[in-house]
């Protein structure tokens, strides 16, 4: 009897490994806020080290704050974790980080094709709202934004769909931002310059929120 249990049990040891052969390999993280709560309705997401030309794998987390992603290619993977809702960030971006920091890691392999992690979401970001519009006519208009560390110029954020007509925008805390909105045919509107707002660098702490009204003025016409 004996004998019979211990076959059965390799038998399963040795289907689990072929699935694991046939599907790739598993994370299983549970997502904590910074006294250590586990955090529902996270996202957790893995990036495999290197190019990437498609979405991240990612979960939903459960009630217990944890979930898992499979059938993922062995090898080395950065894990990350957001919640932006109430505030938590992308840290996939580095812009929400000081250069240099690095993230959690899991290699999965052969002999190590699962593996389960504690996820921190990290410091609360400061958040932006507001709305752009023509100075002019009042015309809602989507601008794009350009963000920069004082401190690191080099870690900015830039791009169209962020500072839409209405917009919700998580930037880092704590920490001393250049912020410049832009559009065709309308001059640059830069933060702290045009006296609609205070000092001349963005600063927010970790979960102030900032409201923004950004009225673009149209440029002069050229004159001939």
């Amino acid at each position: 009897m004996v004998r019979i249990k211990i076959r059965v049990l390799l038998v399963l040891l040795s289907a689990t490994e072929l699935l694991f052969a046939q599907t790739g390999g598993t994370i299983h993280g549970t997502v904590v806020d910074q006294s250590g709560n586990t955090v529902p309705g996270a996202t957790l997401y893995v990036q495999p080290e290197g190019p990437m030309g498609m979405p991240l794998p990612q979960c939903a987390t459960d009630e217990q704050g944890s979930c898992s992603i499979s059938q993922l290619t062995l090898g080395p993977y950065f894990i990350y974790a957001s919640k932006p809702a109430e505030g938590y960030p992308d840290q996939a971006y580095s812009f929400f980080l000081p250069r240099g920091t690095k993230p959690m890691e899991a290699i999965l392999s052969e002999d190590h094709p699962f593996d389960a992690v504690v996820v921190h979401l990290g410091v609360k970001a400061g958040v932006l709202k507001g709305t752009v519009a023509d100075a002019v006519l009042g015309k809602p208009l989507d601008a794009i934004v350009e963000f920069r560390w004082v401190s690191d110029p080099q870690n900015f954020l830039s791009g169209s769909g962020l500072t839409n007509a209405q917009f919700r925008i998580l930037v880092p805390s704590d920490t001393r931002l250049k912020m410049v909105v832009s559009l065709d045919g309308y001059q640059n509107w830069v933060y702290g310059v045009d006296g609609s707002t205070l000092g001349k660098v963005l600063f927010l702490h970790p979960g102030q929120e900032v409201i923004l009204d950004i009225r673009l003025k149209p440029k002069p016409p050229l004159t001939q």
